[in-house]
């Protein structure tokens, strides 16, 4: 009878050991995600749409991104932005931006967001998309690429200004 129990305790190491061989064999062959990181950013509840397009340029590098917090407090990529400096800013950026992403919360106060958009067009950026969250899910995928939906604003005509 030690001689059974012996055999059968080395039988269920060794199905154990097949188990977890089996597992981290799974783990390394397992297709990895081809999305690019995120960049970094401040955290918000951004509003939920289902007519979103892709917008994959907010995740780069050089993406011009505002966040708006549920307090109404401005972030120009990750760093805090004075509403009164937000058009400066965008001024003296380089000619080529041409999209400005702007990350909201969805509980953020409306004249928070219009600030930006005021700044915007007064600094001649016309490009914005706001970006929002997709009620779908990623299935496969442990990056979720942005999404958002593309506004253009109007251009000043002449007779507006005086």
């Amino acid at each position: 009878m030690n001689w059974l129990n012996t055999h059968f305790a080395r039988l269920k190491d060794r199905v154990r050991s097949v188990a977890i061989l089996a597992v981290v064999s799974t783990m390394c062959a397992a297709p990895r995600s081809t999305a690019q990181a995120m960049q970094p950013g401040i955290r918000v509840e951004l509003a939920h749409t289902s007519s979103a397009v892709p917008a994959p340029d907010a995740d780069s590098q050089n993406a011009l991104i505002v966040t708006v917090t549920e307090s109404g407090k401005l972030y120009l990529g990750i760093d805090p932005i004075a509403p009164d400096s937000l058009a400066e800013k965008f001024k003296a950026l380089p000619a080529r931006t041409q999209n400005l992403y702007l990350k909201a919360d969805a509980r953020a106060p409306y004249a928070s967001v219009v600030r930006v958009l005021d700044a915007a067009h007064a600094a001649n950026i016309a490009n914005i998309t706001l970006l929002t969250s997709q009620p779908k899910t990623a299935q496969g995928e442990a990056v979720v690429l942005p999404e958002g939906i593309e506004i253009e604003l109007a251009r000043r005509s002449p007779a507006a200004t005086h």
